[in-house]
């Protein structure tokens, strides 16, 4: 009983580290630079489809005919068309932080800091990322 369970957690163990080398060999090549290609027409994005799902059926160690989403789903991968749509996400809200903290080093927030200080129940929400700011 204990040489199976020690088979079956080797082999989702080596599940585990094909999926990890998936991640880091062919996902990692193929978001680099979605956000500048992933407003590329959907015939030109059907292209990289075939080589990520290859590359995940040889990982899974799955059938030809096993389902794309079955094998995504096993894995913990969401499909290409979301991790391109989440990189171009995190990089809109990269741009507005980085223009946010701009704006509020060309401002001064010391009247602010002031108002919270007569009202105490006040939340400090402007004056933390002042100093959040300031600190970096």
């Amino acid at each position: 009983m204990l040489l199976i369970s020690l088979k079956l957690l080797h082999t989702k163990l080596g599940v585990l580290i094909k999926v990890l080398c998936y991640r880091t060999l062919i996902l990692s090549k193929l978001n680099y630079g979605a956000i500048v290609y992933g407003s590329a027409r959907k015939s030109y994005l059907i292209i990289l489809k075939p080589v990520a799902n290859q590359a995940l059926r040889i990982c899974l160690g799955a059938y030809r005919t096993s389902p794309v989403s079955s094998l995504q789903v096993l894995a913990h991968e969401p499909p290409l068309e979301l991790c391109r749509e989440q990189l171009s996400l995190q990089y809109c809200t990269k741009l507005k932080l980085i223009y946010l903290i701009q704006l509020i080093k060309q401002s001064s927030f010391q009247p602010l800091s002031s108002l919270y200080r007569n009202k105490p129940n006040a939340i400090l929400f402007l004056v933390y990322i002042y100093k959040l700011v300031y600190l970096l």
